[in-house]
């Protein structure tokens, strides 16, 4: 994704609105590559502490970008990378 790209957003009502123009991109934002874990099993209802983390492991959804968009009606607004998808890499059908 890059300035310049045209991006499409599903909003809360689950439709795809007219597509926003990539204005800005901030690199390596939000998110992490790996994280604690606790890999033995909780029982039910027990509190978890910090203390109990006994591994190292990798996050879902790793590093990613914040993407400044204008959007053609509603303005400009900022949105995780993983949220947008871009159309100008679509190919035609």
């Amino acid at each position: 994704m890059k300035v310049g790209d045209l991006v499409l957003s599903l909003d809360l009502t689950g439709e795809w609105p007219n597509p926003g123009l990539v204005v800005a991109v901030n690199r390596d934002y939000y998110g992490a590559r790996q994280a604690f874990k606790i890999y033995q099993k909780i029982p039910r209802g027990m509190a978890i502490r910090p203390s109990m983390a006994d591994g190292i492991g990798p996050t879902k959804d790793g590093i990613r970008d914040r993407v400044l968009v204008h959007w053609p009606h509603e303005g400009w607004s900022y949105h995780d990378s993983k949220d947008l998808e871009v159309v100008s890499e679509h190919e035609a059908r």
